[in-house]
């Protein structure tokens, strides 16, 4: 795997029996259904500064972990003014989450990537957060509205701004998917420790973001598979290190000291990226 800027080799199967992998023919029939879904894709090159990047983009093998924050609505709602979506509020407050990624084989190459987004909704709206748990892509006023999306390529980093208006930026993560922990670190921003997770797993679900391309607000329905293994925020550790784009978001929604509300993590992570669907502006024309 990725580990601090080495190629090392992947967690041994019998490593990985708490994030879904430990019945080789569970394993073998859901690896099949996304590579059917994988080869059936028909990609097409668009141009970005760094060379072609065929869309969809597929991710064949990667790492993933997320851990959930509970923020300050009004400060969440203050990253978003003036738009057309707004925090979706739970319990009085803002769903906050950072992701990582260690990506081993996709179609824009081998990278590393973390993200800060926000659980949000289009102004006006009532999605049902039942709908939500059982299929994210059901509803198209809410999504994640991603705050920063940090990677360790150039190709990746042109690919994200260009198409989607993913707001990346290029740093080092380093990344370690072991037995006991993973860890990992944004740079001197940010590091994440997740321990051995022993909560019900979950498979894969769509994920939809919400991204801006020139004004205009994308929305992005991301397929997925993976049978990923939940705990509680217990023994999850979020450091912010330092200075930078997401430790500064992190700060701006008042995750000074993040405490975890809950966290998940796969090792068997796939996915398809499409393009965008626009789907109007992102100022609030009546605001």
């Amino acid at each position: 795997m990725i580990s601090g800027g080495s190629i090392e080799s992947p967690p041994k199967f019998e490593d990985q029996r708490e994030y879904g992998l430990a019945d080789p023919q569970a394993r073998d029939g859901r690896s099949a259904r996304m590579s059917a879904l994988l080869s059936s894709v028909r990609q097409a090159p668009v141009p970005t500064s760094k060379g072609p990047c065929d869309l969809p983009i597929l991710y064949r093998d990667a790492s993933q972990i997320g851990v959930f924050f509970a923020a300050d609505l009004e400060r969440a709602e203050a990253m978003l003014e003036g738009t057309v979506l707004e925090p979706w509020p739970v319990l009085g407050r803002a769903m906050v989450a950072v992701y990582a990624w260690e990506y081993r084989d996709s179609t824009v190459g081998t990278y590393n990537e973390v993200g800060l987004g926000i659980q949000v909704r289009r102004r006006g709206s009532k999605p049902s957060l039942v709908k939500l748990a059982r299929d994210m892509a059901a509803q198209p006023a809410q999504g994640i509205w991603v705050v920063n999306l940090p990677v360790t390529t150039e190709e990746a980093f042109a690919a994200g701004v260009e198409i989607w208006g993913y707001p990346k930026y290029v740093s080092r993560i380093d990344t370690s998917f072991g037995e006991a922990e993973a860890t990992v670190r944004l740079g001197d921003e940010l590091e994440l420790r997740v321990p051995r997770l022993r909560g019900p797993k979950t498979r894969g679900f769509p994920v939809v973001t919400f991204t801006t391309r020139d004004s205009r607000l994308l929305r992005t329905v991301i397929e997925t598979d993976c049978d990923a293994r939940w705990g509680t925020g217990l023994g999850v550790e979020a450091t912010l290190l330092g200075d930078g784009p997401t430790a500064r978001s992190l700060r701006k929604l008042g995750l000074d000291a993040p405490r975890p509300l809950m966290a998940f993590r796969t090792d068997r992570f796939q996915a398809v990226l499409p393009a965008g669907d626009d789907v109007g502006p992102l100022r609030d024309s009546t605001a």
